[in-house]
């Protein structure tokens, strides 16, 4: 009786166990099936096919072959690798990786575990991140990801060590904590943040400007409005900054806030408003900020408001902007209805509109691309003259007549392979990267020459098909422009015309700080 009682009792454990136990070996079967098959191949494509199919087979040694992979030449299969491994999210998966990390001196084997158990999202990982962050001895490359490890995680640590990383002498690093306690919400550190505000890097400041809109703190104030009285993109983002903190609205105007808040420390007791404060002060707020427009550091580009004086203007001249456009209620006053007609004159128009402290320089693409100098230069009264002639001499390559020779069977006059979109190619040139010409692939870390560009503000303009070039696939573009701008800190506006859905542009806009605007179709 007894016996058959625990048999009763014991059998269901077992019935359990057993589809666990080969499932793993189905597991363990796919790794050592995986492993045979990527030794032999040669085609990189092959390689990511293989990778791909340990997806959903999550265990130790599956895990220890992608890491392998993270360290792969090809930025393909590295990637490949990453993508696949961020989706094991059980501690048992990381364990000895975990238990390494306070100890190893090895800083690439310590880069990579973070950026993979900061991807993974994994909280149990936080106590062995900060242990990291902690050791005197640590790299800035290491500093950096665990700075972005606990952004991704979404798990603050329990010491005041990313306090620490702000004193990095490396500006990604202190970018990348300030990134992380804005993203945390970690408010106790918000008098350290403002000390960044006059940070001797732009890049840090930017992001110091940020942290200090969302961590709300009253010292932020005073340096904020000092920092507006520079010219230069931060005006902007210092006024929306205040607006955050302050729940006032005072536009690009140092003079005015000054007053304000002359006025409100003399009554003494003033506190900034509560969260729930600010959102009933943001429903109200104007759109259209009467003090933007009047200051007269303000450039406008297809409605576009800016007060950067760093500026990149990227137009496209493909083939397909010579058609026309559809709305033409929306286009009265222009030459034609072309769509590139329309782009231009509204090039001309901000070329005109900059200011003298302004530096600036232009990029025609379409499969390949053409910069008008090789460098920023001056908005002086020569090289606006100078910028404005090369615009109007730009024309679509491979347009409406050359689809016609081509239709007519005179594909060699027509053409029509250079004037596709190279969307890719023109983006990355703002990071002074070639993507035909790659460096070589790695996964941590940061770019040094980002702290080196004075570029700070790009207008990229389009009708958003990108055609050629080593990647097409929007998402793809999307997530390569992003990893680039990290530290760099573009801000990117996108401008859109014609037919087509827009939500690539719109993205790139959303997802590197800058506006989207519509022109029509």
């Amino acid at each position: 009786m007894l016996r058959s009682l625990f048999a009763w009792f014991v059998l269901p454990f077992v019935l359990v166990a057993l589809p666990a136990q080969q499932d793993l070996e189905a597991r363990l079967d796919a790794v050592k099936e995986f492993s045979r098959y990527f030794k032999k191949s040669k085609e990189e494509a092959l390689m990511v096919e293989a990778v791909m199919t340990l997806k959903g087979n999550e265990c130790r040694p599956a895990a220890e072959e992608l890491f392998k992979l993270l360290k792969h030449p090809s930025a393909v299969v590295q990637q490949a690798a990453l993508t696949v491994i961020e989706t094991y999210t059980l501690p048992s998966t990381y364990e000895p990786w975990l238990a390494e990390l306070p100890k190893s001196k090895d800083n690439e084997f310590l880069a990579l575990v973070l950026k993979v158990v900061g991807r993974a999202k994994l909280k149990s990982a936080v106590d062995a991140i900060e242990a990291v962050g902690n050791d005197a001895k640590t790299s800035s490359v290491v500093k950096f990801e665990v700075a972005r490890a606990l952004q991704a995680i979404g798990e603050p640590p329990k010491t005041g060590m990313l306090g620490n990383l702000l004193t990095d002498r490396e500006p990604q690093v202190r970018i990348a904590a300030l990134d992380a306690l804005a993203a945390l919400k970690v408010k106790t550190l918000g008098k350290a943040v403002t000390g960044l505000l006059d940070d001797p890097e732009w890049q840090v400041q930017t992001a110091a400007i940020s942290a200090a809109g969302v961590l709300r703190p009253q010292e932020a104030v005073q340096p904020m409005i000092d920092l507006m009285r520079k010219n230069g993109r931060l005006q902007l983002e210092c006024a929306e900054a205040l607006f955050r903190i302050t729940g006032l609205d005072f536009g690009v105007d140092p003079d005015r806030w000054q007053k304000q808040w002359n006025n409100l420390m003399s009554l003494g007791g003033w506190r900034i408003p509560t969260d729930e404060d600010l959102v009933k002060g943001a429903e109200a707020r104007k759109k259209n900020d009467a003090f933007y427009a009047a200051s007269s550091q303000v450039t406008t580009f297809a409605k576009i408001k800016t007060t950067s004086t760093n500026v990149l203007f990227i137009i496209d001249v493909s083939g397909s902007m010579d058609d026309l456009v559809i709305e033409v209620e929306k286009f009265q006053g222009y030459r034609d209805r072309k769509r590139f007609t329309i782009v231009q004159t509204e090039l001309l128009n901000a070329i005109d509109s900059l200011t003298d402290n302004t530096n600036f320089d232009i990029l025609a693409f379409a499969t390949d691309i053409h910069t008008w100098k090789k460098r920023l230069v001056p908005a002086n009264v020569v090289n606006k003259d100078a910028a404005k002639s090369y615009v109007r001499g730009l024309q679509p390559i491979g347009g409406s007549e050359s689809q016609q020779l081509a239709a007519a069977g005179l594909g060699g006059s027509a053409n029509l392979e250079a004037g596709k979109t190279n969307t890719l190619k023109a983006l990355l040139y703002a990071f002074g990267v070639d993507p035909d010409k790659p460096p070589k692939a790695v996964l941590t870390g940061f770019d040094k020459n980002a702290i080196k560009s004075p570029l700070d503000t790009v207008y990229f303009l389009s009708d958003g098909r990108p055609s050629v070039g080593k990647l097409i696939e929007t998402n793809e573009i999307l997530k390569e422009v992003r990893k680039h701008n990290e530290v760099y800190r573009m801000v990117i506006h996108a401008i859109a015309i014609g037919d087509f859905t827009k939500e690539f542009l719109q993205q790139l806009a959303n997802e590197n700080g800058g506006e989207f605007v519509d022109l029509g179709r």
